[in-house]
């Protein structure tokens, strides 16, 4: 059993004379050993409350207003745990006293903290409290009322995933931790990344970045562990753990695999466009353009003359337009009239003559002026 002796404020949440608000604390009373001729009524409503902010346990009773009023010494709280604490309230000025004035009133509410207690995970303190003194039988379970206080739950709510070359970690802390460590595992459950300290996360939402390596092993056999440490706490708190969360790395293959595709087809399309105009393009810069002119005279000269442009258009370069002339519009017009009304429409002018029946056998005759050729054919 250990006595604490300190000095606490009531707090009366009903109307009541300003003087009434004192509590004591003293030792064990004698009046656990003493005949009483009367003894207050029990007291109602006690409950008590952890302050994680604070690290505080906060004790409220009520006191009903009877006949019983004016008995009432004192209030005897025990906080228990791993050991007791006693606490032994004496109101002052006492209810004994003529300076109170309770008329009117049927119930006077109070409260007091306690600092400094140890604020641990799934633990909880046990309050009994009775008004003394006690009645001849001592404070029997009627009597004698009891509480407890909820256990402080930790939700961590982790959530984490995989961004590029990070580990984002997003968890509720625990107000009362002194530390979070953070741990970060593969499927061997080797220690990988461990983070703590004081200053990380300090607030009620805390983020963290984990850098990942390749070595760690892929995604979806890592795990983030968050144990809190507290300072005062003699049992190892648990800690809690959520796998990673890793983007669906099959369909953004696929996407990114149909989306290069895509551009290499389009750009294997653009470079044969390209590679068509320019040897296009080339060609019609290259090539020459003729115009084959000869006289009706004959279906055997007129095949004569589609053989010889054949053969010229199959070279390559060449590209043969074919005209029917008379020697009468020729004569006419005059040769060097004539050649200039067909400059535009060739480069070369090509003019072939039926055989003539000569001894001079075959003829050229090249006109190096307009670039003509006089050919005349025989035997073909």
């Amino acid at each position: 059993m250990r006595e604490i002796v300190a000095f606490f404020f009531l707090i009366q949440w009903t109307t009541s004379d300003s003087s009434s608000l004192g509590i004591v604390k003293h030792e064990i009373p004698n009046e656990w050993f003493e005949n009483h001729k009367s003894n207050p009524s029990p007291l109602h409503e006690l409950t008590a409350e952890l302050s994680e902010s604070q690290t505080s346990l906060i004790i409220r009773w009520s006191i009903n207003i009877d006949s019983s009023i004016r008995s009432v010494i004192g209030t005897w709280i025990t906080l228990s745990r791993e050991s007791d604490s006693h606490y032994r309230c004496q109101y002052q000025p006492p209810f004994t006293s003529e300076r109170i004035n309770l008329t009117g009133q049927e119930q006077l509410w109070f409260s007091f903290t306690v600092p400094n207690v140890s604020v641990c995970p799934s633990t909880s303190y046990y309050i009994s409290a009775y008004n003394i003194p006690t009645p001849s039988d001592g404070a029997n379970e009627e009597y004698e009322k009891k509480t407890r206080t909820a256990e402080v739950q930790w939700n961590a709510d982790i959530y984490s995933v995989l961004h590029g070359d990070k580990i984002v970690v997003r968890f509720n802390t625990s107000l009362v931790a002194d530390r979070h460590t953070i741990v970060l595992t593969n499927s061997t459950h080797l220690l990988l990344k461990p983070v703590g300290g004081k200053g990380e996360c300090k607030v009620e939402k805390c983020e963290v970045e984990l850098e990942y390596m390749e070595y760690m092993g892929p995604c979806e056999d890592l795990k983030i562990w968050i144990k809190p440490h507290f300072k005062d706490c003699q049992k190892a708190s648990e800690s809690e753990a959520q796998k990673v969360n890793c983007p669906n790395r099959s369909a953004l293959d696929i996407g990114v695999g149909c989306v290069l595709a895509l551009l290499f087809v389009l750009l294997c399309c653009c470079i044969m466009c390209q590679s068509f105009r320019w040897v296009r393009g080339s060609r019609r810069a290259a090539s020459v353009r003729v115009l084959l002119v000869y006289p009706a005279v004959d279906s055997v000269f007129q095949r004569s003359v589609m053989l010889l442009a054949d053969s010229l258009q199959s070279r390559g370069g060449v590209c043969v337009v074919i005209d029917m002339w008379e020697r009468g519009s020729l004569a006419e017009q005059g040769p060097l009239r004539w050649l200039n009304t067909q400059a535009d429409l060739s480069e070369r002018v090509l003019l072939i003559s039926p055989p003539q029946h000569s001894h001079t056998g075959n003829k050229v005759c090249v006109s190096c002026q307009h670039q003509c050729i006089w050919v005349t054919l025989k035997n073909l």
